[in-house]
């Protein structure tokens, strides 16, 4: 009985189609990998962009009114660590009581107050406290009261800025010790736009991310909710 095997060119021919069905699959396979880490990138991407945001306008809705200042891609403002109503009294009108609200607890040294306030300079003559107490004695008299007799206190400032040199967004406490909560940030604006008499003041929000050549831009407009 005579036996037959491969000839040298249906083995080559056998090689050569094996070669091409393994290329092929191969093919198939990375341009799947590449769709999936694409997706997961893109999906990370828009995570952090949400997260950054909602933080953001966390912040923004209970910050001290009129206390935001946007400058040189940053924008600063002062979180309200208390807030609630006031009543004056005294011989002098020099009597400030904590009355309703988030009143006051604890060891106020370090925190200041500040009543009315109408643009950012204000917070230059806030009220600094010492001491715990539920009545503050005025060194003089208020010279411009809240109308809803509102009071805030607040300690630091916080501030948000876009670094496109390292495509970074950094939140720091007083200007100290930036750090980062976002990155891959190709362009971006933070903005304010004063009260007025139909409404508070509103921050614009315009952020553009960009990872492997695509890029997904988030606008928003936050208001802030507390009022004089």
């Amino acid at each position: 009985m005579k036996v037959r095997g491969f000839t040298l060119i249906e083995m080559v021919l056998t090689m050569v189609v094996g070669a091409i069905l393994i290329l092929a699959i191969a093919g198939f396979v990375e341009l799947g990998s590449k769709g999936y880490a694409d997706t997961v990138d893109r999906q990370r991407i828009q995570t952090q962009a949400r997260f950054v945001l909602e933080k953001m306008m966390r912040e923004i809705r209970h910050a001290v009114p009129n206390s935001f200042h946007a400058e040189n891609n940053c924008i600063s403002f002062y979180p309200v660590v208390y807030s609630g109503f006031y009543s004056i009294g005294g011989a002098n009108d020099n009597q400030l009581s904590f009355v309703i609200g988030n009143r006051p607890v604890g060891n106020l040294s370090g925190l200041k107050m500040i009543i009315n306030p109408t643009s950012n300079t204000d917070f230059s003559s806030a009220i600094g406290l010492t001491s715990n107490a539920t009545t503050i004695t005025l060194a003089a008299p208020l010279t411009s009261q809240s109308v809803a007799s509102r009071f805030f206190i607040y300690s630091n400032q916080v501030s948000y800025c876009l670094d496109f040199t390292s495509q970074q967004i950094t939140r720091s406490v007083n200007g100290m010790n930036p750090v980062q909560v976002a990155d891959s940030v190709s362009s971006g604006v933070f903005s304010y736009v004063p009260p007025s008499l139909q409404r508070g003041g509103v921050v614009h929000l315009s952020l553009t991310f960009e990872q492997n050549g695509e890029s997904s831009s988030f606008e928003t407009d936050v208001q802030v909710l507390n009022v004089p």
